[in-house]
C-alpha cells in the first residue's frame, strides 16, 4: 500500500470466454440499468490506494451512470477476501470489484489454495489506472543511475540490500528479477506494506527499494532517495528525467503495477459494455486524470479484451518468476 505521507488523491481484469466480441459489437440496450446504487467493492482498507482510486472514479462515474456509485471496503487475506466476495456476488450489474491487477496475475501462483478461479470466475471490464515501480536508493550509496550501482553491486558484492513492499507482491518480484538480469549480488529484503519499506529507506536501514512510484515522490522531491531507473516501457510525465530500465540496455525488466475493474462471470454483455464505456468517459474527467497524474499514476482505460490479453500476458510472465524463484505469499 502507498503510505499516507503520499497523500494520494487527499490532496487531488471476466467472464472466460472461447472469443470476446468487441464493445461496440455488444453494445446492446442495458434496459434501465443501473435504476439503484452501484457498488464499487476495494479488496483494500480505506485510505490505501486501490480505495482512493476507486473514490476518485465514484465520483466520475455518478453523473455518467446518473447514479449514485459507493465503495465498500472489504479487507483480508491480501485483497483475495474482498476479490472473492465480488466474484461470487450476483452477476446483476450493482456489484463489480476495483482491484489490483496481482490479485489477478501473481496470487494464484504464490497462494496454494484460492477461493476464485482466474480467468473462469472474472468478467473484466477494463484497466482503470497504471502505476511504475521505481527503483530508489539512499543518498549515502552516492550513485545516480543504474550503472553506476550496477558498478557499486560489482565492487562490493552481497553487500547491497534492497527492499521491498510484500513477499511475493510486485515489487518483491520485481526485485529478483531485477538481479537475474543484472547479475547484481543484492539481498532483497521484503517488508510488510511499502510505509516500513519506505520509512527504512529514508533512514538509511536499506540501501535500495523497489516500490510503486507514488509513495516514493514525496520523498524524491525532498531529497531524501535517488531514482536511478523506471521498470517501465517509457519515461513518467511526473520524471521525465529518470530513465526507463530499457534505456539502460534492460528491455524485459518491466514491471508496471495496475488497477482495474472486474465484475463476476455471467454479467449481461450489455451492462459491462455500458460499465466499460462508462469507465472510458470517467478516464477523462480532469479531477481523476490529473490526481493521478500529480502521484505518478496515469488514468487509462482498456476493452475487456484488452485487458484480458494483459491478464494473460502478466500471469504468465509472473508465473515463470515464481517458479523459479519459489517464493510464496506469506
Amino acid at each position: 500500500m502507498w503510505p499516507a505521507e503520499a497523500r494520494f488523491g487527499r490532496r487531488r481484469l471476466l467472464t472466460a470466454t472461447a472469443a470476446l466480441t468487441p464493445i461496440a459489437a455488444r453494445a446492446q440496450d442495458a434496459g434501465d440499468w443501473p435504476n439503484r446504487p452501484v457498488r464499487l467493492v476495494v479488496p483494500f482498507p480505506p485510505g490505501g490506494p486501490t480505495d482512493i482510486i476507486a473514490r476518485l472514479y465514484a465520483q466520475a462515474l455518478g453523473p455518467v451512470l446518473k447514479q449514485t456509485v459507493l465503495v465498500e471496503n472489504r479487507a483480508g487475506g491480501s485483497g483475495v477476501t474482498g476479490t472473492d466476495y465480488v466474484l461470487k456476488s450476483a452477476a446483476d450489474g450493482y456489484t463489480f470489484g476495483i482491484i489490483d491487477g496481482g490479485s489477478l496475475t501473481i496470487l494464484p501462483h504464490t497462494q496454494p489454495k484460492m477461493p476464485y478461479r482466474v480467468p473462469e470466475d472474472v468478467t473484466p471490464i477494463s484497466v482503470v489506472t497504471r502505476v511504475p515501480e521505481a527503483l530508489v536508493a539512499h543518498p549515502s550509496l552516492g550513485v545516480k543511475s543504474l550503472p553506476e550501482l550496477l558498478e557499486l553491486a560489482k565492487r562490493q558484492p552481497g553487500k547491497l540490500n534492497i527492499g521491498t513492499a510484500g513477499a511475493a507482491g510486485i515489487s518483491h518480484l520485481t526485485a529478483l528479477v531485477f538481479r537475474a538480469q543484472t547479475g547484481a549480488a543484492v539481498e532483497v529484503v521484503p517488508y510488510r506494506g511499502a510505509a516500513p519499506a519506505v520509512t527504512d529507506l529514508v533512514a538509511g536501514q536499506v540501501q535500495l527499494l523497489f516500490a510503486d512510484l507514488p509513495p516514493l515522490l514525496p520523498h524524491i522531491r525532498a531529497g531524501s532517495m535517488t531514482t536511478l531507473a523506471l521498470a517501465a516501457r517509457q519515461r513518467s510525465p511526473t520524471l521525465p528525467d529518470v530513465p526507463t530500465t530499457g534505456e539502460f540496455g534492460f528491455p524485459k525488466l518491466l514491471a508496471e503495477n495496475w488497477y482495474c475493474a472486474v465484475a463476476p462471470r455471467g454479467l449481461p454483455a450489455p451492462i459491462a459494455a455500458r460499465f466499460s464505456a462508462a469507465l472510458k468517459e470517467a478516464s477523462q474527467v480532469a479531477g481523476v486524470k490529473n490526481e493521478l497524474a500529480a502521484q505518478g499514476a496515469e488514468a487509462t482505460w482498456t476493452s475487456p479484451e484488452e485487458m484480458l490479453a494483459l491478464m494473460r500476458e502478466d500471469s504468465e510472465s509472473w508465473r515463470q518468476v515464481v517458479v523459479t524463484s519459489g517464493v510464496k505469499s506469506e
